[in-house]
């Protein structure tokens, strides 16, 4: 392949194009750049376009450019302004499909590109705004392998093939080095991966298949998260054709579970019904279900035409789109019990006011009620209202599903007591089950699964597992002595006089849990080892099946974006719920 030059000089505006004279593949060693960011990007030998921008030689100027696009994409934010991404001091490309083809070169600064510019540059199809690179010359890099920093990379992170990767030289030379094993770790190793098994080999016996019946009721999930909604409807027989939700994780995770079921990440406010109809064909869904934020209506003008223009409320009104855009046979919300109280009731009141005449055949009849999970089989006291309509020309009254007649109410222990008991900073990403299913619970949870995924215990300081070991059943921070309380932060010395009931609350084991919130890695001990549940365990809260693969990040810091794997799963409506209430309405509409 030919060095990577650029184009004509004025074509990069700001760039200063001077070639450096009689410089030829100069080699550089990593450890001599551990402060030095570099580029690690793609390039693909199979699309035109790649090719031809970066193979362009120009007569008169030996230096090249590489381009990575702008704007949100399944690939994630690219941010122009991060010092890091915009003036990397070297670009390593490698083949994507063959990282064993690499090539090196010095870089020198970037360059905003338009569509229209990129185009003018000899770019073909461009799509979007560019950042562009400038590279000076090829050189070589000791030191550095590229194909095992991104073995390496792929297994530790989030990441998804071909996204740029901004690393500093002692990051690189850190990834590389192997993980050292913990004594404890290598102590009990036999509850690690004794499959021999690749999570990516497991996740490929799991089946999809949900062999719907020919003539099952189709739905559009917006909102969906990772799925919840989604996965009990399609448990009861309802087929997904279309689901959307604005967060990249969520929409790995859907995309691994219902990988026949077209997804679009994107802001809901921002989708076209040609991008719907593109997906779906010239199918019409019979239902529609959702759970979108409605927070901004705590602040909603007592106005209604200043309710429906607040940017806040604008989601509510995404999914209100759908509906009129398709009119559905029913459609089904799902959101916080404190909906109901907003404004002293007004907020809820507009809500319902707004699907009473949504649609194209005169509105919807709408009832709601506030359910809770455990009535329906879910280890989980979740409260959740659920609003429900029927399109009003059908003349369908619409109907809850009745709790469940259970002699009692499914616990914690019952639940999860079936996983290998881990200890802190224990767990594989394979593992197999060390006992047979206890209850009814377990042997359904594991129905389609021979395998244990998504079971890593986090990682605990000795502080904090001696404060977990005071903690009693029912007891949580506010509990202990103060010599086992919280310390401030970036004081370590000094404690905290700041204490939060619901931080690090021990749950009972013979009792359901209580809900299952986004920030469940913080909020619950597991009632009877000295650790946070993990995420496999909180699923299993949910009614998640254990052929539900979670992607993404398993924790996350604040800074970075997408949700992890324990705000998925606290964020879902328990899948046995769903299911409930996909039976109900197809009992409705399939007497």
């Amino acid at each position: 392949m030919a060095s990577i030059v650029g184009q004509q000089q004025d074509l990069f505006f700001s760039f200063d194009f001077g070639v450096i004279e009689g410089v030829s593949h100069p080699r550089i060693t990593l450890e001599n750049c551990k402060n030095a960011v570099f580029l690690i990007g793609c390039f693909r030998n199979d699309q035109k376009q790649q090719l031809d921008w970066i193979r362009n030689i120009s007569a008169k100027n030996g230096y090249g450019k590489y381009n990575v696009r702008l704007g949100k994409g399944r690939n994630g934010w690219i941010n122009k302004d991060n010092p890091r991404i915009a003036n990397p001091q070297y670009v390593i490309l490698y083949e994507f499909g063959n990282e064993d083809v690499v090539y090196y070169y010095k870089a020198d600064g970037s360059s905003v590109f338009t569509e229209k510019q990129m185009r003018e540059a000899g770019y073909d199809d461009p799509q979007g705004d560019y950042l562009v690179y400038k590279l000076k010359y090829e050189c070589e890099i000791d030191g550095i392998n590229v194909k095992q920093v991104l073995a390496l990379y792929r297994e530790r992170t989030n990441w998804i093939d071909g996204k740029p990767i901004f690393l500093k030289g002692s990051e690189i030379i850190s990834a590389m080095r192997p993980k050292k094993k913990k004594e404890k770790e290598t102590k009990n190793a036999s509850i690690f991966d004794e499959s021999g098994l690749t999570l990516q080999h497991v996740i490929g016996q799991i089946s999809h298949d949900f062999h719907y019946a020919d003539n099952a009721l189709t739905s559009i999930d917006l909102f969906s998260g990772c799925g919840g909604l989604t996965k009990g409807f399609s448990m009861a027989g309802i087929r997904s054709i279309f689901a959307s939700d604005i967060d990249e994780n969520c929409e790995k995770t859907f995309r691994r579970n219902f990988p026949d079921v077209p997804f679009l990440c994107k802001d809901i406010t921002q989708i076209t019904k040609d991008e719907v109809d593109e997906r779906i064909g010239n199918m019409t869904p019979d239902i529609i279900i959702g759970g979108p934020p409605c927070q901004g209506f705590s602040l909603a003008n007592k106005r209604r035409n200043k309710v429906a223009d607040d940017p806040r409320n604008r989601l509510f009104y995404g999914f209100v789109k759908f509906i009129n855009w398709y009119s559905p046979r029913v459609f089904v919300m799902e959101n916080v019990k404190g909906l109901l109280s907003m404004q002293k009731g007004k907020v809820f009141e507009t809500i319902l006011d707004e699907f009473r005449n949504a649609g194209s055949y005169g509105g919807y009849d709408v009832i709601y009620n506030v359910m809770v999970a455990s009535d329906y089989g879910v280890p989980q006291n979740r409260e959740r209202v659920i609003i429900i309509g029927t399109r009003h020309d059908l003349g369908l009254q619409p109907t809850f599903p009745k709790p469940l007649q259970l002699d009692h109410r499914l616990t914690v222990d019952e639940a999860i007591s079936d996983l290998p008991q881990i200890e802190s900073s224990q767990g594989a990403e394979v593992m197999e089950y060390h006992t047979e299913p206890q209850n009814a619970y377990q042997r359904l949870m594991r129905e389609n699964m021979h395998y244990v995924t998504n079971h890593i215990a986090m990682h605990h300081t000795p502080r904090l597992i001696e404060r977990f070991r005071a903690i009693r059943p029912g007891q949580s921070l506010i509990d202990v002595w103060d010599t086992h309380g919280a310390v401030k932060r970036g004081a370590p010395d000094e404690k905290s006089t700041i204490k939060f009931s619901q931080n690090n609350q021990r749950l009972f084991g013979n009792q359901p849990a209580p809900t299952i919130a986004a920030s469940f890695q913080s909020n619950f001990i597991h009632p009877h080892l000295n650790r946070n549940f993990t995420a496999r365990e909180g699923a299993r809260l949910q009614s998640f099946p254990d052929d539900f693969i979670f992607e993404g990040m398993r924790t996350k810091m604040s800074w970075e974006k997408g949700l992890s794997q324990y705000q998925q799963i606290g964020n879902a409506v328990p899948p046995l719920l769903a299911k409930a209430i996909g039976e109900c309405i197809i009992n409705l509409l399939n007497p």
